[in-house]
């Protein structure tokens, strides 16, 4: 049997009443996009491939706002991401690169308040951010799944430890302002085995947190 093929820039289907209810087609920038509307003409979701090879979805509500995406990066990372009627985007589930997932909330301004992640050997990590979108508390389980918990300053500065080692002793560390220890319990404590993925102790002056 020959097949048989249909060519064209773009692709109108309609409903019993003539409207336009989806739209297969490629833009003015040569790239693909599949369009579905409401019955109402509004743009309810839309798929599409990017230049870089990556594709995206996005779903609208009924005032045709983007309220939910779904997007694969070029480089392997994905995300998911959930908006407001505001445009905010208030929770966002990713995958890095490297396969690492992370979940994140933010308030009704937009500015991020909690992450939970996992490190690629599956370590988890809990993030709390400040108004000003800073890391103010880590609390987290190494490696060998000892938890500990990490307090920072406005300024991103490390400034207190609090965990359990390896074998089960609790352990407490504060810090001075140059990031060097000023009371530690027990005094032979040390924190090599810090949350994975981050530098484990402070050295030198105004040692910072990674972002």
């Amino acid at each position: 049997m020959r097949k048989r093929v249909i060519r064209a820039g773009e692709i109108e289907i309609e409903d019993s009443e003539g409207r336009v209810r989806a739209r297969f087609g490629v833009s003015n920038d040569d790239l693909p996009f599949m369009s579905f509307y409401g019955a109402d003409d509004k743009l309810r979701a839309r798929f599409g491939v990017q230049p870089d090879g990556s594709a995206g979805l996005a779903i609208a509500d009924d005032d045709g706002k983007v309220r939910a995406t779904f997007g694969l990066f070029s480089d392997g990372s994905a995300s998911m991401a959930m908006v407001d009627r505001n445009g905010k985007v208030r929770a966002k589930f990713g995958l890095g690169t490297e396969g690492s997932p992370t979940l994140a909330l933010r308030n009704k301004d937009g500015q991020l308040g909690f992450v939970y992640s996992l490190a690629q050997q599956g370590s988890p990590t809990i993030s709390l951010q400040d108004e000003d979108g800073k890391v103010r508390a880590r609390i987290g389980l190494a490696a060998e799944g000892s938890p500990i918990l990490r307090l920072l300053n406005k300024e991103g500065e490390l400034r207190a430890i609090i965990g359990l080692t390896a074998d089960g002793t609790p352990v407490m560390q504060f810090l001075d302002a140059k990031g060097e220890p000023e009371w530690t319990a027990p005094s032979s404590f040390s924190p090599s085995h810090d949350v994975p993925g981050e530098t484990p102790k402070p050295s030198g002056p105004k040692a910072r947190e990674r972002g």
